[in-house]
């Protein structure tokens, strides 16, 4: 499977302009099957009022217009945006498919720090979709911190896990350490599409990479600003991986239950 990380330096100023944006960002993409924006791509990270002002449902008039627009290239869009849901805000990424279907939803689950825990709501479920007969698991920045999440994923089969962030300076451990250890960790492929920005109150350190199940990194860019990688995904790659190191099959869960945990 052709795959698009996108990693933008900017974000849509209304909402009219999201799929004007977007259009952008798949035009760099043309040959990809999968495209995949940063975390809360659609309306920046740093602004609460500009979130709230962005925020749209999931019935509403620019996600149709997303929707017709993943038809009308053919393609699946994975991006970040803020979810209006009645009175509460989620930070949320959604995937549509090819025909302009909702493939999957996920609310971040662990907000960080009191910025996004004033500003959000916490999602409680994990979500996964499947496209072209590989099974995909979201996440959400500082979501990977987990790794219960990461091998939740695991157990339900997934062959890629894709992690849309905000990450921040003095956290490029995370894009050098962590995405390496989750995917070998749990033997499939991790994409970290990570925002770039060099401007406003919360830059972000960019890295974004795509890292093998063998812990490898496959693509990266050295760091911030606007930027795309243009990868393959391909699943023999994880069954040959599988059988010669079969971490998952090696596992002893009697030995994992903590009282209280």
């Amino acid at each position: 499977m052709r795959i698009a990380i996108i990693q933008s330096n900017d974000a849509p100023d209304s909402q009219q302009a999201m799929v004007a944006w977007l259009t952008a960002g798949l035009d760099q993409a043309a040959d990809a099957q999968l495209v995949i924006w940063p975390e809360l791509a659609l309306c920046g990270y740093d602004d609460a009022q500009r979130i709230r002002r962005l925020a749209i449902t999931a019935d509403s008039e620019q996600m149709s217009q997303i929707a017709a627009l993943a038809r009308r290239r053919q393609q699946t869009l994975v991006f970040g945006y803020a979810e209006q849901h009645g009175v509460q805000l989620f930070n949320a990424v959604r995937a549509i498919g090819p025909q302009g279907e909702t493939l999957a939803n996920y609310r971040k689950t662990h907000l960080w720090n009191g910025y996004e825990k004033a500003l959000f709501t916490a999602g409680n479920r994990l979500q996964t979709f499947t496209l072209a007969g590989m099974r995909f698991g979201l996440l959400i920045c500082y979501d990977l911190d987990f790794p219960e999440l990461s091998r939740l994923y695991a157990q339900q089969g997934i062959d890629c896990l894709l992690c849309i962030s905000a990450t921040s300076p003095g956290y490029e451990l995370i894009a050098h350490h962590l995405v390496p250890a989750r995917a070998y960790e749990n033997g499939y492929f991790v994409v970290f599409a990570n925002r770039g920005d060099t401007q406003g109150a919360a830059p972000c350190i960019g890295m974004s990479r795509l890292a093998g199940p063998d812990g490898n990194t496959l693509a990266a860019l050295a760091g911030a600003g606007a930027g795309i990688i243009a990868a393959r995904l391909d699943v023999s790659i994880i069954q040959r991986w599988r059988q010669h190191h079969p971490l998952l099959a090696d596992r002893h869960p009697q030995l994992y239950q903590l009282t209280g945990y």
